[in-house]
């Protein structure tokens, strides 16, 4: 007996006033998964791994019916768009439209902002906007360093339109494919493309009215220096600097030195003789060959090594004697300091710096690494990077260029982008639009147009299956194929139709539109603390019994989960692309707060209104 068969069709198991023990065991690994999510420090994939296997050895689920999640139509298909979006990517369709944006801006912030948005929103629509923004931010700090705007005054605008663009058709984002798929497996009938488009698309005019109106008289300035260098000055690194025997401070304290004043720089820790010290302050003395663990902005640890004889180190091995071996032997002249970004499908996510022999794979040695804004104080060397930290590396113009061209790090300077196979960019667009209208018109499923167009960027050379795989964000896939059973199970066991009983209790009079509203509410802020995917599958099942209790449809209520767990402004890890931005644009955790806060809340109040147009709670 299949478990697709076995859950799908018909109302979410009725509730019957009574705690079953299914109910119970179902709620404790629900609670233990949003546990886990908030607590962070589990991958999401690995969370959902443990959820589907807890379904399974608790008997809630047979196993086939835990590993359907697979075998998900949804999952498939965003496999499928990981592809497509890497065809436009490889051919230099995303490079056109960069190079597009900066003659339309010309040297306006305003305009910049718009015509971002114009090129953000509507490619975030049909491709995973994950990619978009990805390559949207080097490009956009490169024009923002030609003409000193802020980054930060355009890179939050653009992160908020690309997850707004997301919602405007079933494809736009994996969460829109997930709750359709799971809609499927619950009994409802099949969502298609452009369902979602209407209230989608009066949503996201009325967030970009207010980012360019209200929300850009909130978003904070960080002022943009006027050279490639000084362009690092508004974050702080951690580094190691060797005392030379020469240098100037040696004998002398810290606090005679005065060197927090006149080098700018913190010192947070030192090794003497392989002996270290955290506990240092203005009557440490400085002695010949000790390594100095020092803080502060890259402009200020640039400048050590001209005006004084100490010498930056590479902190990966920080706090190893072996002084010497660590010693740069090319010619600094030739080299810069530039920052590289940890994209979402690089193979550096999960590992640290000593396990991928960093230094030795790509040439070049990491300086610092920074996380959310704020400079890491542990060993680098065994940190586990996250998709959007930031990694300060010293290297020649050619070194970096040739660490874009890759799949594991991007470039956040000014540089030229690599060769693309720009002569398959006539073949890739059209592949992709054929996908989109052979869906659109219901001549096939999404997902056979999706394989289709698979097939034919592979056949047409525009992908290669080594750079297919490379593209595929399998921790996504990974956490969709697990994930999805939860949602299952909650309908299977009635851990669904309860909590449904409960919201119903509590929302009831507020009538309708109160409903739909606490709906909405609920899963914007559950999507601020834990994935968006995870969000929409705990809740997809819930609000389905709530609608059944109520006697009215379900669809304006999963609508409701679907905009709302994509549209994450007010923390920047809701949503990945606000984690990408958040160093580049040098912001702070109350700047999502600021600007992001306001946005949801309007969304609130429009979602409310708009969604029963189009989806009636009466049909």
């Amino acid at each position: 007996m299949g478990g697709a068969s076995e859950l799908s069709g018909g109302a979410p198991q009725p509730y019957h006033g009574r705690m079953s023990r299914e109910i119970l065991l179902t709620l404790a690994v629900a609670a233990g998964a949003l546990g886990l999510f908030v607590w962070n420090r589990l991958r999401v994939d690995v969370v959902g791994i443990i959820v589907m296997a807890a379904l399974i050895v608790t008997g809630l689920l047979t196993p086939a019916e835990g590993i359907s999640g697979f075998a998900n139509e949804a999952m498939l298909t965003v496999a499928a768009m990981f592809i497509l979006s890497a065809g436009l990517v490889k051919t230099g369709a995303l490079d056109h439209v960069g190079r597009w944006v900066a003659r339309a801006a010309g040297e306006s912030e305003f305009r910049l902002v718009a015509v971002s948005l114009a090129i953000v929103i509507p490619l975030s629509a049909f491709i995973n906007n994950t990619p978009v923004v990805v390559v949207m931010i080097p490009l956009v700090m490169g024009i923002c360093r030609s003409t000193g705007i802020a980054p930060s005054r355009v890179l939050m605008p653009i992160s908020f339109g690309s997850q707004m663009g997301g919602t405007l058709t079933l494809i736009g984002t994996s969460t829109n494919l997930l709750v359709a798929g799971l809609v499927l497996e619950l009994g409802m009938d099949r969502i298609h493309l452009f369902d979602i488009t209407p209230p989608a698309a009066i949503l996201t005019v009325v967030g970009v009215t207010y980012l360019l109106t209200v929300g850009r008289w909130l978003t904070p300035r960080r002022d943009a220096p006027a050279d490639v260098l000084s362009g690092y000055d508004l974050r702080e690194y951690t580094t190691v600097l060797v005392v030379d025997p020469e240098a100037g401070v040696v004998g002398r304290t810290l606090g005679e030195a005065q060197f927090a004043s006149t080098y700018g720089l913190e010192v947070i820790g030192l090794e003497r003789d392989g002996q270290r010290r955290y506990s240092v302050g203005a009557s440490t003395v400085v002695q010949a060959g000790d390594l100095l663990l020092v803080r502060g902005k890259v402009t200020d640890i640039a400048r050590i090594e001209e005006e004084v004889h100490l010498r930056i180190r590479q902190p990966a091995t920080a706090f190893v004697p072996d002084v010497a071996a660590e010693a740069e032997d090319d010619d600094p002249d030739r080299r810069r300091l530039a920052e590289l970004m940890v994209p979402p499908r690089s193979q550096l996510v999960g590992r640290t710096l000593k396990e991928t022999n960093f230094r030795h794979r790509f040439g070049v040695p990491v300086l610092g690494v920074q996380r959310h804004g704020e400079a890491l104080r542990d060993r680098i060397r065994d940190v586990r990077l996250q998709p959007g930290d930031l990694l300060l590396v010293r290297a020649t113009q050619r070194v970096l260029l040739d660490l874009h061209k890759g799949p594991d790090l991007t470039l956040l300077g000014t540089v030229d982008l690599p060769r693309r196979r720009t002569r398959k960019l006539k073949v890739a667009v059209p592949i992709v639009a054929g996908v989109v209208l052979l869906a659109a018109f219901d001549v096939i499923p999404i997902l056979v147009s999706a394989m289709l167009g698979v097939i034919a960027m592979f056949l047409t050379g525009c992908v290669t299956a080594e750079e297919a795989y490379e593209e595929v964000d399998w921790m996504v896939l990974v956490l969709l194929g697990s994930i999805i059973p939860l949602g299952l199970a909650m309908q299977k066991t009635g851990a669904a139709a309860l909590i449904a009983h409960w919201l119903v209790g509590v929302t009831q009079p507020l009538g309708l539109l109160g409903t739909l509203a606490a709906v909405y509410i609920f899963t914007s802020l559950l999507t601020e603390v834990i994935s968006n995917n995870a969000a929409a599958v705990v809740l997809t099942p819930i609000v389905i019994a709530t609608a059944h209790d109520l006697g009215v449809s379900p669809l304006p209520y999963v609508i409701a989960v679907m905009i709302a767990a994509s549209n994450s402004f007010m923390t920047p890890i809701g949503y990945q692309t606000n984690t990408f931005i958040l160093g580049p644009g040098g912001y702070r955790f109350s700047d999502f707060v600021r600007v992001g806060g306001p946005l949801n809340l309007l969304m609130v109040v429009v979602a409310t209104l708009v969604i029963p147009w189009f989806f009636p709670f009466h049909p």
